[in-house]
């Protein structure tokens, strides 16, 4: 299995926190150059690599923690998302609530993913 964290503010920083206490390598990716969040990443562990979106795709298990305004953008990157879990941990605080049509904002990333588990 191979992981890789999307988005890197608090929340993609506590989840590679997490994996490099486990020992597990994991890649993380931000719409930014890796280089640009080089040093963030090597300060938390050397299992966490920095990577482009693109390569942090190829990975199995994929746990999106980016904005929630932000997720269609990522759901974009690929035509089709089978074969992935996507771990959504995105937070829709702020967002109107009429923005969710009557569904939940897991249920809406959920939809935007197509293909994936």
């Amino acid at each position: 299995m191979t992981y890789a964290i999307i988005g890197f503010g608090k929340i993609g920083h506590a989840l590679a926190k997490a994996f490099a206490r486990s020992g597990i390598e994991v890649s993380v990716a931000t719409t930014r150059d890796p280089e640009s969040f080089a040093a963030d990443a090597a300060a938390i562990g050397p299992g966490i690599i920095p990577t482009t979106l693109a390569q942090a795709l190829k990975a199995d298990i994929l746990f999106l923690a980016v904005r929630y305004e932000s997720h269609p953008d990522v759901a974009k990157a690929l035509p089709t998302w089978q074969g992935k879990t996507i771990v959504d941990v995105t937070n829709a605080y702020g967002v109107p609530v009429e923005a969710l049509v009557d569904q939940s904002s897991a249920r809406t990333v959920a939809r935007a993913f197509k293909g994936g588990k």
